[in-house]
């Protein structure tokens, strides 16, 4: 019986110690398999170790393949939108397998092995949104002829996750915020520009916040995929910061949108575009760019005069200078180049610059001196002012803050008011100014935001107002001047105050760049954005690229510029009058 006792005692040590050790094996696995994703960590912290000499087509297709299943994986995986996974790392181990893969089939299964470790997906509750404006353009996961059935089945299992929550995931919703905020992206700001991984990180995240995020993609014009192919060897080919910066900014004019601008810590682009430009400002008028105004402070002694017709710039012509700055600056509408190209087309980092002009039928060279652009532009000159006696004036540029009451109470027994809304606002008035207009509330936008659970659904809010129950509201003319620098805000402005029962819209058509921006960083320090939210008329037509377009037609003239007249704000005295 004792023996019995002792030999018992001695099966359950030795299963004990066969189990500590099995415990002690799995642990030192994990740990050094810890040790080895931290040292991962380490070293793509400093680089990717991806060098590549030379690009193939193949290897275009399987990259641009990789790049939409990347893209795909990274907003609707959960492992990913818990932060469990670093998914720009993770693309720094997958792209060798990719670019070495023999054919479609093998690329196919180093992605389907990449994406399965991660784990199972449950199926989340269903999340569509009900007034949907922009569906998902994922239709390639289903695509049998562009991925196997293995990756299909599992991309499209793991589209059906509906994750709303994701305050740690590389795009995160604040609370009562229809806004994405991309505050998660690492901006890698030492990134070594030889280092093909992390090009290829920034041309990957950019076309993927764009595909999943961007509010206005179906009126981009542009075939996005195609977009994406044509650029990866762009990004493969830019060997040092200047030439990789341009090659980001070439690849935001695709979405052309008049609000994305792009800048660098190091403001390496700002010293490439110049510093300093002369003193002027000028529109395309009559096909023709013109010189409309001598900034006020530095007129004097400055050449050149209102009216010039510039026809070289340090004897370029002027339209090939604005094709080649065109190449970096994105616009709504191409038809406005010149209006985005307001700061960059004479720009210099020099202290002149030689203009030929046109004037009164001769051709003229002048020296022209150039000032720093900081602060040049800066919007100035009375809030108010009455004109031809009895009609009101606001320049909303010039507005100081909570203006807007003071203003009214001068006002309000004027014949007629003039909003001139070609310049940006210094304070918002759409409110503000429209309790004074209305005698009721007007929805006078919709306005369309991503829903957190499906990336890349856009679904449209709850129709904005303007106005108030108002019986003693404004009851002169109201006429809105607007035109090409009309952008944004201000256009947002020409929306409500247009609904005002005596409103009459005239000039041109705006930016058609609306949307409050949002801004994301891209590797290498690069900061960019784009509009964020869509913007539509209530009956949900658009104005992204269309801009808004006015009741009434009017456009500068050469000779009324020469002549030192506003014809878009003499019309306006004139629907007054009448």
């Amino acid at each position: 019986m004792t023996e019995q006792i002792k030999e018992n005692r001695k099966s359950i040590w030795v299963k004990r110690g066969i189990l500590i050790g099995i415990i002690t094996f799995f642990v030192l696995i994990g740990f050094f398999r810890a040790k080895s994703e931290g040292a991962f960590e380490d070293v793509f912290h400093k680089k990717s170790g991806i060098k590549i000499e030379s690009i193939n087509d193949k290897q275009v297709k399987d990259l641009s393949k990789l790049c939409k299943v990347w893209g795909f994986v990274k907003y609707y995986h959960p492992k990913v939108i818990d932060s469990s996974v670093n998914w720009d790392f993770e693309l720094f181990k997958v792209i060798p397998e990719v670019m070495q893969a023999k054919d479609s089939g093998e690329t196919d299964k180093i992605l389907y092995s990449w994406i399965n470790k991660l784990g199972e997906v449950k199926e989340g509750s269903e999340s569509i949104g009900k007034d949907i404006k922009l569906s998902p353009d994922t239709g390639w996961i289903k695509d049998s002829n562009y991925i196997s059935k293995d990756l299909s089945d599992l991309l499209t299992r793991l589209s059906k996750s509906y994750i709303s929550e994701r305050s740690k995931g590389y795009v995160s919703f604040d609370k009562d915020s229809p806004y994405a905020s991309f505050k998660n992206e690492k901006a890698y700001p030492n990134m070594t520009y030889d280092d093909d991984g992390y090009k290829l990180l920034s041309l990957f995240r950019y076309w993927n916040i764009v595909q999943y995020y961007y509010p206005y993609r179906e009126v981009m014009g542009e075939d996005w995929n195609k977009v994406l192919a044509e650029f990866i060897p762009k990004f493969v080919e830019a060997k040092d910061s200047l030439s990789y910066k341009l090659t980001v900014s070439e690849l935001t004019t695709k979405i052309h949108d008049s609000h994305v601008n792009v800048s660098d810590k190091r403001n390496e682009l700002y010293r490439y575009h110049g510093f300093n430009a002369p003193p002027i400002k000028f529109q395309l008028i009559e096909d023709k760019v013109v010189i409309t105004e001598i900034i006020e402070k530095y007129s004097a002694g400055c050449k050149v005069q209102k009216g010039d017709i510039i026809l070289k710039a340090n004897d370029k012509d002027i339209f090939e200078v604005i094709k080649e700055r065109a190449k970096y600056k994105s616009t709504s509408d191409d038809r406005e180049i010149v209006k985005d190209l307001f700061v960059y087309l004479f720009s210099t980092n020099e202290n002149s610059l030689n203009l030929t002009i046109e004037r009164n039928g001769k051709e003229i060279t002048e020296k022209v001196t150039c000032y720093s652009l900081t602060n040049m532009f800066r919007e100035s000159g009375q809030s108010h002012r009455l004109v031809e006696g009895n009609i009101g004036y606001i320049n909303p540029g010039a507005l100081a803050k909570g203006e807007i009451d003071k203003i009214m109470s001068e006002f309000k027994d004027t014949k007629g008011l003039i909003v001139d809304l070609r310049n940006y606002p210094s304070d918002p008035i759409m409110y503000t100014l429209g309790r004074y207009l209305m005698p009721q509330k007007s929805v006078f936008a919709k306005m369309t935001a991503a829903n957190p659970a499906v990336p890349g659904e856009f679904v449209y809010l709850d129709g904005l107002e303007v106005g108030e129950n108002n019986p003693d509201f404004y009851k002169g003319k109201v006429i809105i001047i607007i035109n090409e620098y009309t952008q944004s805000q201000a256009e947002f402005t020409t929306m409500a105050l247009r609904k005002a029962p005596n409103a009459l819209v005239i000039g041109s058509n705006s930016a058609g760049a609306d949307g409050d921006v949002v801004t994301f960083s891209l590797p290498g320090g690069i900061t960019t954005d784009f509009s964020g939210l869509g913007v539509y008329y209530p009956d949900k037509s658009e104005t992204q690229r269309v801009g808004i377009k006015p009741d009434i037609y009017v456009k500068p003239t050469i000779n009324g510029i020469k002549d030192g007249r506003d014809e878009l704000l003499e019309k306006a005295i004139e629907l007054i009058k009448k």
